[in-house]
């Protein structure tokens, strides 16, 4: 029984680390998924904007993170170079799509915003 509760209480700090790490990863990537359905259904230049100021944010939070199926690889990797290349990809389309809503263009702005699905699917296929 004391030996089973010493592998249990050090599996859960070994794995604990991992576990916390992913979670904000996750959210950030549950913001961004929400926040792009704002975008793409926002009524006016106000909402999207709004909208595309939260998703820069979780991009740039979720740049400091690492993925799941890229755990354990140095920060240098050629992995981790390209899941953040692909982060600077989207936070830089989520800049073109504001700078078109500022000026209150939105069916340009939608129109760019499509690129961001292209970004994400891109990058799920590497990276999720």
């Amino acid at each position: 029984m004391r030996l089973s509760s010493v592998v249990v209480i050090t599996a859960s700090l070994i794995c604990f680390p991992l576990i916390a790490n992913a979670l904000p990863l996750e959210q950030d990537m549950d913001i961004l998924g929400s926040e792009l359905v704002t975008v793409q259904n926002a009524g006016n230049a106000q909402e999207m904007h709004q909208s595309l100021e939260k998703m820069r944010h979780a991009a740039e939070d979720a740049r400091t993170g690492t993925p799941y199926t890229l755990q354990g690889q140095a920060a240098d990797s050629e992995n981790m170079k390209a899941y953040r290349a692909g982060i600077d990809q989207l936070i830089a389309q989520i800049n073109v799509v504001d700078a078109l809503a500022v000026k209150n263009k939105l069916p340009e702005a939608k129109a760019a915003a499509k690129k961001l699905i292209d970004i994400r699917n891109q990058n799920h296929r590497k990276f999720r």
